[in-house]
């Protein structure tokens, strides 16, 4: 089932009951956390998104994209990218269509592996100052993208 993936970055700040009632997420499956933890999540795999909610008022404060699964090649996202953004990009198209970003920081070890850059741009159009985080794998294609209102980006 395809998902409105633009109106639910307009809806960011929205309680999980406004998201519902708005028809944005095609099933009603709560969004669950650890105990102890702030936020709850939903995973959405088949619409390859992840959105979390605030656990005290279940406000939406973030939103993942998964553009690229490393794990299959023939992977590709399944719901409609709000423009500019397509299927397919790079850090170089990346640049070319929003410019240097905001903050960055370069491939690093993680863990036991490395992961590849993450940058941050401001959503120009949203209700809510919102920025936009783009993750890279290390052949600097875009693997996820994260969204989430300007106050939550912790640098």
């Amino acid at each position: 089932m395809t998902v409105n993936v633009a109106a639910l970055i307009q809806s960011l700040g929205k309680t999980y009951r406004e998201i519902i009632d708005a028809g944005l997420i095609p099933y009603i499956t709560k969004p669950t956390g650890s105990p102890g933890d702030p936020f709850l999540s939903l995973e959405m795999a088949k619409e390859g998104l992840f959105l979390s909610f605030n656990r005290s008022d279940r406000v939406f404060v973030e939103m993942t994209l998964r553009i690229l699964n490393e794990k299959n090649e023939k992977y590709r996202f399944p719901n409609k990218l709000p423009s500019p953004l397509v299927p397919e990009m790079n850090r170089a198209w990346i640049h070319n269509k929003f410019g240097e970003p905001e903050k960055a920081l370069p491939p690093r070890p993680r863990l036991n592996k490395y992961v590849g850059w993450t940058e941050l741009y401001t959503v120009m159009d949203a209700h809510i100052p919102t920025s936009m985080q783009i993750s890279y794998d290390l052949l600097e294609r875009v693997k996820s993208i994260t969204f989430l209102p300007t106050e939550k980006v912790r640098w």
